[in-house]
């Protein structure tokens, strides 16, 4: 054989692996989906107060459009989803769902109303509500336990950078067009990207039979499953409080700024924008690097380490919220977005450890569930009450008092995370 003979497979196999592996390339259209995913599910909170002056409501409307008329339907949706999931094509219903929220992304430009604006929104919920459990359950599937903080720390990330760019983009296009045009320029975004993801994505292969079964070949119900599995339903309970660190803060924190600091919409985007997805991304990632080195330990030290971020965040947003300066109050929002983000890798890595297999799509659904109805849903609509509630007395400033009252939310997610984490080391 010649030297050329020798030489050439060599080549080709390090050609081959140079090329992005299909696991790389679902992982980033995963994390691209979340990206617009988030830049549309935020794009309501951008444009909070223009929409609140056009049709003239109240905190609680408000935060009806920026949560639960978008939350509910989604939570919900993420159940029936993740059911689906452990049934069928996830790469199928991925597409259908990114096509869905777009189209009624673009809707929300079109309303004349509240009740029409509230429609539309659920719409977006409806389509939205797969992509975490389409993610996490393929994640599951494409790398091992102790690389999977990190896959899913670079999906989340995905979803910091639709936040950022949210919050540049939308708000440009708010200011100087209006923001029914951010509506209009968000939606379209999306199905682009649902047409090159259905030439190029790939459906991964599935640890399990995507049909739920037992060894004795009888049908097998993947919410008893779950229900079984105490500590997972005390872990994933834990995690639905501890979301309002987070996605729950996220639809108030730009408001209180606008009202507390006098900032403007433009200075939102330009500002306060780039701080929190900033904060945010880099928690996140750290998170996945942190919960990559510990998850070899055990699933206990993941909910550990969640549990003490909870605890630890009170002091950064306690902080924020009674400063007056608006600079340093901006650089305790960085840290306090930060460590916000910092246990979700672990968290999520730690329920689907400890998870069946068979019911890992539902699980997720029904984590979407909960996390979004009661921590970014109702303790949400809980800050916009109490905000009414303290208008009287402390007028504009209602807002600041009501978002301290709301860290007690994170001291209890904290104190769950503890006891998941006693429940765990019985198994």
């Amino acid at each position: 054989m010649s030297q050329h003979n020798i030489l050439m497979p060599s080549l080709v196999d390090a050609k081959q692996q140079s090329r992005p592996s299909a696991t790389s390339i679902m992982l980033t259209f995963l994390a691209l989906a979340y990206m617009l995913a988030m830049f549309d599910r935020l794009l309501m909170v951008v444009v909070a107060e223009m929409v609140k002056e056009d049709f003239s409501l109240s905190d609680k409307q408000l935060s009806l459009l920026t949560g639960a008329a978008f939350i509910v339907i989604y939570a919900f949706t993420a159940i029936a989803g993740g059911w689906i999931i452990d049934r069928t094509s996830r790469k199928k219903i991925l597409l259908w769902a990114l096509s869905i929220w777009s189209l009624m992304t673009a809707a929300c430009g079109l309303a004349q109303s509240f009740v029409q604006l509230a429609f539309a929104r659920a719409g977006v919920g409806v389509g939205e509500g797969a992509i975490v459990p389409i993610g996490l359950s393929s994640i599951n599937d494409m790398y091992e336990p102790q690389k999977c903080p990190l896959a899913v720390a670079i999906f989340y990330t995905g979803g910091m950078v639709g936040t950022l760019a949210c919050f540049l983009l939308g708000s440009w296009l708010a200011v100087n067009y209006s923001w029914r045009t951010a509506f209009f320029v968000a939606g379209p975004m999306g199905l682009g990207l649902a047409l090159i993801m259905g030439w190029y994505g790939k459906e991964p292969d599935r640890r399990q039979n995507p049909v739920n079964v037992s060894e004795h070949g009888t049908s097998v119900n993947p919410f008893k499953l779950m229900w079984k599995n105490k500590p997972l339903v005390w872990l994933l309970l834990a995690g639905s409080i501890s979301t309002f660190a987070n996605a729950g803060m996220m639809q108030w924190l730009p408001i209180f700024f606008m009202r507390s600091h006098e900032m403007g919409l433009a200075q939102i985007g330009l500002f306060f924008g780039p701080v929190m997805a900033g904060g945010m991304a880099g928690g996140m990632m750290l998170g996945g690097w942190v919960g990559n080195r510990i998850a070899g330990k055990s699933s206990t030290s993941l909910v550990v380490f969640s549990g003490w971020s909870m605890v630890g965040l009170i002091p950064f947003y306690f902080f924020v919220f009674w400063v007056d300066s608006m600079v340093v109050a901006l650089l305790g929002t960085f840290l306090a977005t930060a460590f916000s983000v910092l246990y979700s890798p672990c968290f999520t890595s730690a329920w689907q450890t400890i998870c069946d297999p068979r019911a890992c799509g539902t699980t997720a659904g029904v984590q979407g569930l909960m996390t979004n109805v009661i921590g970014a849903a109702l303790c949400t609509f809980a800050v916009g009450w109490l905000s009414d509630l303290l208008s009287p007395k402390f007028g504009i400033e209602s807002l600041r008092f009501a978002l301290i009252a709301s860290l007690s939310f994170l001291l209890l997610g904290g104190v769950l995370f503890g006891a998941s984490a006693k429940l765990i080391k019985k198994l």
